[in-house]
């Protein structure tokens, strides 16, 4: 069994059962080894999380970044709304996106620091991407505070996918990004 399919299983039981619920023992039997096994890889549940959080973690930055490095001839407002809707369909079909997400928003005291220093890496990524979108374009705001703003509204929208469902964030998706363009339109 290779490390990487320990790490995909690990994140379908942290997805399924949370980060105090996941046992690696459960993992152990479900990748067909022993939990010895597992141990020689990972000593303990901590050190698979933070591995794998980690790896998860550059998957998402890398993605934004090539979001971004893709669709840079798109107009600017194409490219930040699609972006939007993007996300979410990554949350909903790709385990790897909704590990980070919740593991992001609902954080295990035990590894709290970890996470939301790695988190901050990828919000760094995102509000750099969209800032330079920005600079490309003429705002009432400077690219930073277009990039704080949209990073803001995506984390509202992020509360619609934890707490609703992918139809309360389209609605709340085209409310919202009509206030947001607006306000950064000036």
């Amino acid at each position: 069994m290779s490390k990487e399919q320990i790490k995909k299983i690990a994140i379908k039981h942290f997805n399924q059962f949370g980060y105090e619920g996941t046992k690696m023992a459960q993992i152990a039997e479900e990748t067909g080894i022993r939990k010895q096994s597992l141990s020689y890889h990972y000593s303990t549940k901590k050190e698979l999380f933070l591995e794998v959080y980690q790896d998860v973690v550059q998957e998402e930055r890398l993605f934004v970044q090539n979001y971004f490095q893709d669709h840079a001839e798109e107009p600017i407002e194409h490219q930040l709304y699609n972006f939007l809707t993007e996300h979410k369909n990554r949350f909903l079909t790709n385990p790897n996106a909704s590990f980070m997400l919740v593991l992001s928003s609902f954080t295990p005291l035990e590894v709290y620091d970890y996470v939301i220093s790695q988190f901050r890496l990828y919000l760094a990524i995102l509000k750099e991407e969209v800032a330079a979108c920005f600079s490309k374009h003429t705002c009432r705001l400077s690219p930073e505070e277009c990039a704080i703003a949209y990073a803001t509204l995506l984390d509202g929208l992020d509360v619609q996918l934890l707490y609703e469902n992918s139809q309360a964030y389209e609605k709340v998706q085209q409310i919202t990004w009509n206030i947001f363009w607006a306000g950064v339109q000036g």
